[in-house]
């Protein structure tokens, strides 16, 4: 029986930390993890940096383990010792294979039959990439960029040296390639979720952001979220679930957050990196008791829901800036594939991958669609066409400010950031394009959020500061406007400042999560499109929260949330009533009793 009713957690186990353990220290530390966060499953790896599991020793794990009732799947890292002295060339990122050379690709081919010799299933981690520029890799590329040919290189091994072996060995053989976290570098390295989505059985997400600020690799904390939605979308149903470590997560909240967000988006398991470094570690005990809650709540959620955000295979550009917007409570959801038959897209320079992208965007506006791009969108679009829908043009000229107005009109009250910031100034035609929010420069304003109608629909630029890691500074009546673009797919907008997630769901379900960097718990509002009776709260114990007002079709309600807290909503809607205010926070005597499994 599963440890929660929504999700798996697994244990992946490195070749490293079971090589030498006895059975008796297997049963032992298994105690542990079932005891704090539970085991269902676990992917044992018989290989990894030139160190190979005995037979013996992982006929005696996988016999443990099954005996226990775990379910036990493989794992690879390809990784090795240098297999090719002399040749200094081959300088390989902690031991990544050159797939180019005979001698490594028949070695990797060993290690495949060895695995799928156990197992009906394995998982290859992330370092299944290749950055190598050895004399052999330049003449196998040779015209063609490192772009072009690691992908089709590293498309050739899966598909002829790990999977055709695999299944010639055992045609019963499941094999799922984990992506790693840096989605906006995947092909630079060889990664192509395009096509090896058609290789593979099954995709696994890499969801390790640790903390932002001190990574090298400049990670939102939203991508948690927003990259398992992604991968579901490349693959729907086939994405196995959710991977995430504990390097990098000081302080703890920011490991735990990893397991909430992958958790939010549905994922189907949850794969905690690794065995060794988590027995007794610290932050096992806290990551049970919050999996569940998180687990009572996604009994109640239903289909994660969110803007589609347009990123086509093999994109780069304005990297993450979605996950930054995800980050100040704009629910996204990931597409590789354009989104003809959403009310609202969301589209950044990304979307120039696609050469059909401005057609596509002029049709699905004039149809009736709202679309909202990104100043770098704009930018690019400029001289392709998308003079026709917008009167928006870009003369190089940038600007910094601090200072802001909320409102299109001239009697809007200024507020300012913490933090100066730097813009693209986008010049337009007034009373053609209208703007809805601007920034404020001496005695001069420019737009930051503009609006243009074209056929049926609307066109809504929003010009990003370039410092991504500012757009939580903006002030909170700006990122109201901001929010407000997107209601006409999700029903909700979230009114407060920056550094807050919304997650949504297709049956009036939500959540809100302050991240930690805030440290001060923060006033939210809610504003629900139609009418809303209340909402429950029922995050731990249950609560009815009131409107605070209801106009122009739309209910507010007031929300008090702390950092690092988990905050699940429901709302409750009825016959439509007249306006009405109730005080802030009008709620009904806390239950601290209250089991939330015996709750309808």
């Amino acid at each position: 029986m599963s440890s929660y009713r929504n999700f798996k957690i697994a244990l992946f186990c490195t070749a490293q930390n079971m090589v030498r353990l006895s059975e008796k220290a297997v049963n032992r530390q298994l105690d542990w993890f079932e005891k704090y966060c539970g085991c269902d499953k676990v992917y044992i790896e018989p290989y990894r940096d030139g160190l190979t599991i005995p037979p013996e020793q992982l006929e005696m794990l996988i016999r443990v383990f099954r005996q226990r009732g775990v379910e036990v799947s493989g794992a690879l890292t390809t990784t090795t010792n240098d297999l090719s002295p002399g040749d200094a060339e081959k300088y390989r990122m902690s031991g990544t294979y050159c797939y180019v050379n005979k001698v490594m690709r028949e070695h990797l081919a060993e290690k495949v039959k060895y695995i799928a010799g156990y197992f009906d299933e394995f998982i290859i981690d992330d370092w299944f990439f290749t950055m190598c520029t050895c004399h052999e890799c330049r003449e196998a590329k040779g015209n063609r960029s490192w772009e072009d040919f690691r992908t089709e290189l590293l498309a050739d091994v899966s598909e002829n040296i790990i999977v055709k072996t695999a299944k010639a060995v055992n045609p019963n053989c499941k094999v799922i390639i984990k992506y790693p976290n840096w989605a906006e570098a995947y092909q630079e390295s060889g990664y192509d979720p395009d096509r090896q989505r058609k290789i593979f059985d099954y995709i696994y997400t890499g969801t390790e952001t640790r903390n932002t600020p001190y990574s090298d690799q400049h990670l939102p904390r939203y991508l948690s979220y927003s990259l398992p939605r992604l991968m579901e979308n490349y693959a729907p149903g086939r994405n196995g679930g959710a991977w995430f470590d504990p390097y990098g997560c000081s302080p703890i909240d920011i490991y735990l957050e990893q397991a909430y967000l992958s958790a939010f988006a549905r994922s189907k398991e949850l794969l905690l990196f690794c065995w060794g470094s988590l027995y007794k570690n610290r932050v096992v005990t806290p990551l049970g008791l919050q999996l569940e809650e998180i687990d009572k709540f996604l009994d109640k959620a239903g289909n994660c829901i969110g803007v589609p955000c347009y990123l086509p295979p093999m994109a780069q550009g304005e990297d993450h800036v979605e996950d930054f917007l995800g980050m100040v409570g704009v629910p996204f959801e990931n597409t590789p594939d354009f989104p003809s038959d959403a009310k609202c897209i969301f589209l950044t320079v990304q979307a120039h991958k696609d050469p059909d992208i401005i057609d596509k965007l002029k049709d699905f506006v004039s149809n009736g669609g709202k679309a909202v791009v990104t100043s770098g969108f704009m930018i690019e679009a400029l001289g392709k066409g998308i003079e026709d829908m917008t009167s928006i043009r870009y003369r190089g000229r940038r600007f910094r400010t601090n200072r802001f107005r909320g409102s299109a009109f001239m009697f809007g009250a200024d507020e300012y950031s913490s933090h100066e910031m730097s813009f693209p100034l986008l010049e337009h035609r007034n009373n053609t394009t209208w703007a809805l929010a601007k920034a404020v420069v001496g005695e001069e304003n420019y737009p930051i959020l503009m609006r243009d109608n074209y056929g049926k629909g609307e066109l809504i630029t929003l010009v990003v500061p370039d410092e991504y890691g500012y757009i939580y500074d903006l002030p909170e009546n700006i990122l109201t406007q901001i929010r407000a673009q997107f209601t006409s797919v999700v029903p909700y907008t979230l009114n407060g400042p920056g550094q807050a997630s919304l997650f949504v769901y297709d049956n009036d379900t939500f959540a809100v999560y302050k991240y930690t960097d805030g440290l001060k718990p923060g006033r939210y509002g809610i504003t629900v499109r139609g009418n809303a009776d209340s909402i429950t709260s029922f995050a731990r114990r249950k609560r009815e929260i009131y409107p605070t007002s209801r106009r122009m079709g739309m209910t507010t309600f007031d929300l008090f949330v702390q950092p690092g807290d988990l905050n699940f909503y429901k709302v409750n809607r009825s016959e439509v009533k007249q306006e009405e205010s109730r005080p802030f926070f009008a709620v009904s005597a806390p239950d601290d009793s209250y089991d939330d499994e015996e709750q309808d």
